[in-house]
């Protein structure tokens, strides 16, 4: 290695590189800074870099970053700089540099290297961009999703006020409730930063909120809706069935547990368990009577969406109350 040329050693990296004197001079530059922005070596070496070609390397940002290097210890790492050249077009760079010191000449030089990222952060910027208007498209289809669900949910009351049968209207005032739902959860998945994701915890939050705000709106203030949400990421595939299946636990145990103007409090609870996530919905109230409990229809929309999502369901219910626990399979991104 003794025998080798550090400069030919230097001619073989891809990337640009100079070595500056402390006043920015330039004392070499190797083939591929010469080839990369169409300079001559004759032209380069001995001056300034600012005074390179026609002062297009007279960049305030770069300059002032090397006279810092020069002044104490500092290194440039990754310094991206935007700059247009005559000869090559528009250029996005990247810099590293470092000081170089020789004790026995006291010489202190700057090494150089410059990487053209230009197409790389090309490439960066329009996936960035796509991402974006994906997310854009994704957002107004959710929202003329959740309108048309409004809508029909709209058009089944109307259907439900028109029929005479008692139990009919009982039960298209029911589908008329869950598709409003699928609404509302459309339009909360519409609001949140990401279309691949939502965070639990504002997701349910806002859902069980409005869920109570139902129920005092129809005259049962007395009950209570406590919540224990922690902040998971919940894909938005998963998040729909979990909304749905936290907005018919919530409404039957409303509905059925508390009878009258009997009082009471219902907790949503989800948590973080070994493989997986726990979501509980219990409350205090008398049990559920299964010949009332929504024809049992209710049940088996909540056990289809969590057979739709790997989980399994249990419950309890007697005379101190209804507890339901749904017990989801890990998932990348919760």
């Amino acid at each position: 290695m003794h025998d080798v040329n550090p400069l030919d050693i230097v001619e073989t990296i891809r990337e640009g590189v100079l070595v500056l004197d402390a006043d920015l001079t330039v004392r070499f530059a190797n083939r591929s800074f010469c080839d990369t922005f169409a300079v001559a070596p004759e032209h380069t070496v001995g001056r300034k870099l600012y005074e390179i070609g026609k002062g297009q390397w007279d960049i305030p940002k770069l300059r002032t970053s090397l006279e810092t290097i020069i002044s104490g210890r500092k290194t440039i790492e990754a310094f991206e700089v935007e700059n247009f050249f005559p000869s090559i077009g528009r250029r996005i760079m990247a810099f590293n540099a470092r000081k170089l010191y020789q004790p026995d000449n006291k010489i202190q030089q700057i090494l150089l290297a410059i990487e053209d990222v230009t197409e790389r952060v090309r490439l960066e910027r329009e996936h960035a961009a796509a991402h974006e208007r994906i997310g854009m498209l994704l957002q107004e289809l959710t929202h003329r999703v959740k309108n048309s669900l409004q809508f029909i949910a709209s058009m089944v009351r109307l259907e439900a006020r028109s029929n005479n049968s008692v139990e009919a209207k009982a039960a298209l005032e029911r589908v008329s409730h869950r598709i409003t739902a699928l609404g509302q959860l459309y339009s909360k998945l519409s609001k949140a930063d990401s279309v691949e994701a939502v965070d639990a915890a504002t997701y349910l939050d806002e859902l069980c909120g409005d869920l109570i705000a139902s129920v005092h709106k129809e005259g049962s203030t007395s009950i209570v809706l406590k919540k224990d949400i922690e902040s998971v990421l919940l894909p938005t595939d998963r998040a729909i069935p979990i909304g749905l299946i936290v907005n018919e636990l919530v409404t039957n145990a409303v509905k059925y547990g508390f009878p009258g103007e009997a009082k009471g409090t219902v907790m949503v609870t989800l948590k973080r368990v070994l493989g997986g996530l726990r979501l509980t919905v219990a409350d205090d109230g008398q049990g559920l009577d299964p010949r009332r409990a929504d024809s049992g229809l209710g049940r088996r929309l909540v056990d289809g969406f969590a057979l739709q999502l790997g989980g399994q369901v249990e419950r309890k219910s007697d005379s101190r109350g209804t507890t339901v626990h749904l017990i989801l399979p890990s998932h990348e991104g919760s």
